[in-house]
């Protein structure tokens, strides 16, 4: 007997009536858009209240919102600018009472400098060209004034600066950072990045001294995010701070997210300066499948654009093929640092069993994913465990989910079907499943990953697959899932036995 939803069995009013289903209707593999999250601080010049929830549709777009030049408008103009189409929000973060204390920095230019031709001095701060354009026959304080008066009119940097500054002398430059916090002991200043540029002639090597920005101190809380997205799903979330107990937090609202039970699966970006050592040093205090580090050093680019450039390209193209590999693809608006301080091959292989993705460099000095990986390293008895190694994993597995969640909700739930052992005699149209069925509707799903390249050996799958009748709960079915999640293609290795 066919079962209806809304014509019912008693109805005699003559008449043809048609009610419509859609249980049936959903054909392949459904859409599953992502969506990121980016965490920050923001400015008073930024219009948004923090701890309040952005969506960022276009590059600048936030600006406005958190101010220009401040961390997390920087963060979304560099995800913009390497991912335009992935659905992207944004939360300030508030600033503890007791605030916090802004990093600073001095250029100090000999006393007895001077131009003796119209020239530049080839500055440059966090990745932004800024050069100083010098007349002849200007003095150091001419010099010195004209470099505040650049740095001070591009407002998208994080820095603003003071010619002759009554705690250093008139051939001084202060820097200061704009926010508050670690990260701006992270602002590089450098001159001369480029091939080619120098210092202007007769000036001698000593003649400028840069002292990095330092003492920035007191980060905001993460804590205070998780309670404004509570039952929201981010797949990832951009993060720019690497203390512990920002990093935990982070670590424990993800991995409660990726429970049977809450299952709003989501991933952490993040990334660090610092040498090979400290890299290694902060990856092995690390060892969660939730979280990704990407590990830099003397790069121009801050940290936090780094996290953002990479959440931007995870982003996309884990949503697009979440099985394949990140191998070759470009960081936008990122600059390398010199060739003398990218990790070595032997480095980056070590960085990678300690919780490090690496990157590598094109031809063209391009910054490039080389491996993405997780913090996680070892299981609860503390022995190595790869199973978590590749974010891809992660990615894959998380798309299983959904589409498993999806289609059995589709087909079964919402529906409203009642539920019988194997041998009830089913009438077609009628709102009864068995676990039989359940179980033919499941391989057909794994059949479509199969078909887009998520899993493999779908015969091994079939002989696995467990689909039975709660034995305590009538109203329940129990499955036991073993998918063959696909393999990213990592290495070729070839040896080669010449014969002459």
């Amino acid at each position: 007997m066919i079962s209806f939803n809304n014509i019912p069995d008693t109805i005699r009013t003559p008449g043809t009536y048609a009610e419509i289903d859609n249980s049936r209707a959903l054909k392949g593999l459904v859409q599953n858009p992502h969506k990121v999250l980016i965490l920050g601080q923001k400015m008073s010049a930024g219009n948004a209240a923090v701890n309040t929830i952005k969506q960022i549709t276009s590059n600048g777009l936030a600006d406005g919102f958190f101010g220009v030049g401040s961390i997390l408008a920087r963060m979304c103009n560099t995800f913009k600018e390497n991912n335009p189409n992935t659905e992207l929000h944004a939360m300030a973060l508030s600033i503890s009472a007791a605030g916090g204390v802004r990093a600073s920095g001095i250029i100090k230019f000999d006393s007895a400098l001077s131009a003796t031709a119209d020239c530049n001095y080839y500055l440059m701060i966090n990745g932004q060209a800024c050069y100083i354009p010098i007349t002849s026959a200007w003095s150091v304080t001419d010099i010195v004034s004209q470099a505040a008066a650049v740095i001070n009119a591009k407002n998208t940097l994080p820095v603003s600066a003071v010619a002759s500054a009554s705690a250093a002398g008139s051939n001084h430059l202060v820097l200061a950072a704009k926010q508050s916090g670690t990260l701006g002991n992270y602002i590089d200043v450098r001159a001369n990045y480029y091939v080619g540029q120098s210092n202007p002639a007769g000036w001698s090597v000593n003649g400028i001294v840069i002292t990095p920005l330092a003492g920035g101190t007191t980060d905001p809380t993460l804590d205070d995010a998780w309670a404004v997205i509570d039952g929201t799903q981010y797949h990832y979330v951009v993060n720019p701070y690497i203390d512990a107990a920002n990093l935990t937090s982070l670590e424990n609202e993800l991995a409660d997210r990726f429970g049977p039970l809450i299952d709003l699966q989501g991933h952490g970006i993040t990334a660090v300066r610092g040498t090979q050592a400290s890299c290694t040093t902060l990856g092995n205090t690390r060892n969660s499948p939730h979280n990704t580090i990407i590990g830099a050093y003397d790069s121009p680019s801050c940290p936090e654009e780094w996290a953002a450039a990479v959440g931007a390209q995870v982003a996309w193209n884990l949503n697009n093929d979440p099985g394949r590999p990140l191998f070759g693809i470009a960081l936008k608006g990122i600059l390398a640092p010199p060739v003398q301080n990218r990790f070595t091959r032997a480095e980056r292989d070590i960085l990678l069993y300690d919780g490090i993705s690496t990157w590598i460099c094109d031809v063209s000095d391009n910054v490039l994913l080389e491996r993405v990986i997780t913090t996680y390293q070892t299981n609860a008895v503390g022995t190595i465990d790869p199973s978590y190694l590749d974010i891809c994993t992660l990615a894959v597995l998380s798309e299983i989910r959904y589409q498993y969640k999806a289609r059995m909700a589709t087909r079964f739930i919402t529906q409203r079907f009642k539920l019988a052992d194997d041998t009830f005699p089913v009438q077609p149209g009628s709102y009864v499943v068995t676990p039989k069925t359940i179980k033919q509707e499941i391989i057909a799903l794994f059949a479509e990953l199969q078909n887009a390249g998520l899993i493999e050996n779908l015969a091994d799958f079939k002989d696995n697959l467990v689909v039975e009748r709660n034995a305590s709960d009538k109203t329940r079915v129990d499955v036991l899932l073993s998918p063959d999640l696909i393999n990213q293609f990592n290495i070729l290795a070839s040896l080669i036995q010449f014969i002459l």
